[in-house]
This record gives C-alpha cells, structure tokens and sequence, in this order.
C-alpha cells in the first residue's frame, strides 16, 4: 500500500495544535516557545517525512490548540519502496504548547500487516527529551541522528523475535504479564487468554514476534471483554487513544519481549 507524505496543509487538518503559533497564555519567562511546525522541514531535510499526526482531546477548553501532538516520520527511503519489507523503522515526534511536554524523539516499528506502530522503549537507545528553555535545531538534528543510528539494531532484534518460538506455557505467561500493563487486576477480571486470539494468517505460528503482536493489537486496539469486580458489570475495552498511554504502554510490552528474548537466548538457559 502507498503511503504518501503529508503536506502541511494536511497536518494542520489532522492536528491543528502542531501550528500553534504561541503557547498558551501564564507560562513563564523562562519558557522559550517552539512551534512544532518549525522543526517540520529539518525533519524533511534529513530525509524523514511525516505520514501521519494526530492531537490529545481537551477537557479543558483553554487547552484547545496546545494540547500534546503527535508525528510520524518515515525515511524517503521507505516511502520509495512501500512493499519492500514487512516492517519500516519510523521516527515518532511528540511536543506540546501547554508546559506539558517537551519534545521528544522516539523510535517506533510499524507493521505493515495490521497497521500497528510499536514504540521502542527509550533504554534501548539514546532517548531525546528536549525541553523548549535553551532550544536550538541543532538537539533536533542529533535526535535524529542518535534514533537512525540504533535502527539497524532494532531491525536485527527484530528478526531474534521472528526465530523464538514460545511454549503454551510461556505464550500464558506472556499474556499474564500484558495483563498488568492494561488493567487493574484489582478491578477488573479478564481472561489473560482474551490477549492471544489470531486475527490472522500471519500471526498463526507461536513466535515471540507473532505472540508480542497480537498481544500489542488487543491492548492497542480494544475489544477485551472482562467485568468489573466491584460492579459486577461486564464490559469490552475500548481503544487506547491518548497519546501518553499509547506510547506508554507500547514502551512497556516491548520492553517485555525484550526480556523474555533474553531468558530465550541460548546462551542464558540451563543446558539439559
């Protein structure tokens, strides 16, 4: 499927708040504004387009316009070649014009097959958070060049997940522990087996991939059913749409994977 970048126009349709062109009124002194928009084009310069951006909801409606925003950045590289592999390396800037953020620069996986963006957790590389006091272009560009560059380690971990096979056993245990990341096993009773269900052909085969893929999309995606301990009420959850919990749970399951990929490698299990 062709994936074709965003132009400006089309950004501010999606997330108007990336255009703000002042923060929101009562910061202080300090606060040195960036607009989002203006880092757009060192983004471009550096051969990473965006394809995709998206804004919080506000309670509060003197937040409208500041609120936390999301992008999705994809090398031209890729975008020339949308087929040629299964998942692409993307760059995933968040920002804010409210003092609720500052900028941040994470890497991020996303799976052609379902549509699924996985967010890398920021100890596996040199995480950027750059706050607005201070700003210059150049931490954007060594942002860039520091999430790039552990692209090709990803990409190799990625294929170690591919070659693990999990047991029934440890597919449960798994999905238990995804259990936590999503609920609150105090509250909420469901079926940690709700987790694992194949929504298709290329999720079939018991590999950490697989399994870490189909785990990610029920929590992503909703459509867990469970019940309310206290209540007693049944429900089904709904989709993680906040962009704060999105990329916080992402973090969290790969973070997961990457430790039941270690107690797998051969290196660390007792011999027989």
């Amino acid at each position: 499927m062709q994936t074709k970048p965003l132009t400006n126009e089309q950004l501010r349709a999606q997330a108007p708040s990336i255009f703000s062109e002042n923060p929101i009124e009562g910061v202080s002194d300090k606060y040195a504004f960036v607009p989002t928009y203006s880092v757009l084009d060192t983004f471009r310069h550096a051969g990473y387009y965006p394809i995709m951006a998206g804004e919080s909801r506000v309670r509060n409606h003197e937040n409208k316009g500041y609120q936390k925003h999301i992008i999705q950045f994809r090398s031209l590289e890729h975008l020339l070649r949308p087929s040629a592999n299964e998942e692409y390396a993307d760059i995933v800037l968040t920002n804010s014009h409210n003092r609720t953020s500052s900028f941040s620069v994470d890497l991020a996986i996303f799976r052609l097959v379902c549509a699924n963006m996985l967010v890398v957790p920021s100890h596996t590389f040199s995480h950027h958070s750059i706050i607005h006091a201070g700003f210059n272009f150049e931490k954007i560009h060594t942002a860039i060049d520091e999430v790039t560059s552990h692209m090709p380690c990803i990409q190799e971990e990625i294929e170690t997940f591919k070659a693990i096979e999990l047991s029934v056993a440890e597919q449960h245990s798994f999905a238990k522990a995804a259990l936590d990341i999503r609920f609150d096993k105090e509250v909420h009773s469901v079926d940690f087996k709700e987790f694992l269900h194949v929504q298709r052909d290329e999720d079939e085969a018991p590999t950490l991939w697989n399994v870490f893929n189909r785990v990610q999309e029920a929590i992503i995606r909703g459509g867990i059913k469970g019940s309310n301990k206290v209540t007693g009420k049944t429900f089904t959850s709904k989709a993680i749409t906040a962009i704060d919990a999105n990329l916080k749970m992402n973090k969290e399951l790969f973070s997961i994977v990457q430790m039941v990929a270690d107690l797998k490698t051969p290196s660390l299990m007792i011999a027989a």
